[in-house]
């Protein structure tokens, strides 16, 4: 509904076909996918290409979230091939933008590695995983750090978005590798860090103990990265702010 009055009122002001009603029509998208209705998506998001066409100075976050949208609608209807060029597109474009390395282009390295999953390429989806957590890693432990209060702060959406991104590469990981492997202790562990810096501090510590038992049992209680977890732990068990761990 909001998202159609937009689109309403952008017209009204801009006349059809403009690149200006392209976020209308993106937010329309959106919402038709999360419903499943297809057929309404593809029409949005093909009104939104040719704004973007017919705009050569469109903004490459317009350009990557269409790709993205279409990399999400192609993988719903099974076209994984598509989907995979449309999210390979996605993420050139949110690297122009913002790099290779910044959380928001990792939302495009999830959609593809949830397409490898869907075409049972499990080492590529694993592979691509890795690559969001450790884009999340190590913007969590920068936020966290004393020079944290210098960076932009995350925002309740990003970090909720956050959250869900990593609760289900976690439970990919668990799938696949199993529960007590040191990649789901690791999906443990930035999931604590996230729910620190969101304020989350009960989830935080469920997480933590999570992690520090899989890192205890796989690595030993000696190993520098168990000695990481149980340092963030026992800040947020003892009400104090955990420094974050060093980079390896």
């Amino acid at each position: 509904p909001a998202a159609s009055y937009a689109l309403r009122f952008t017209t009204a002001i801009y006349g059809e076909g403009r690149v200006e009603l392209v976020p209308a029509y993106l937010l329309l998208a959106e919402a038709n996918l999360g419903i499943l209705k297809y057929r309404q998506a593809e029409e949005y998001l093909t009104l939104a290409n040719w704004a973007v066409l017919k705009t050569p100075s469109c903004s490459n976050a317009l350009r990557s979230q269409l790709r993205r949208n279409f990399g999400r609608l192609y993988a719903s209807q099974g076209k994984y091939e598509e989907a995979l060029r449309q999210l390979a597109d996605d993420v050139y474009y949110s690297s122009l933008m913002v790099g290779p390395e910044h959380i928001d282009t990792s939302g495009g390295y999830f959609q593809l590695g949830n397409v490898f999953y869907s075409m049972n390429k499990i080492e590529n989806a694993l592979a691509v995983y890795d690559k969001v957590v450790d884009i999340w890693y190590k913007c969590v432990t920068q936020l966290l750090s004393p020079e944290g209060a210098q960076l932009p702060p995350l925002g309740d959406a990003k970090g909720a978005e956050g959250i869900e991104v990593l609760t289900q590469i976690r439970k990919r990981r668990e799938e696949c590798v199993g529960t007590g492997n040191i990649a789901t202790g690791e999906s443990n562990y930035i999931l604590g860090l996230l729910s620190q810096y969101l304020g989350q501090l009960p989830k935080a510590v469920e997480h933590m103990r999570l992690a520090l038992a899989i890192y205890e049992k796989q690595l030993g209680l000696d190993h520098r990265s168990t000695r990481d977890v149980a340092a963030s732990l026992a800040a947020l068990d003892g009400g104090g702010v955990a420094h974050p761990p060093e980079e390896a």
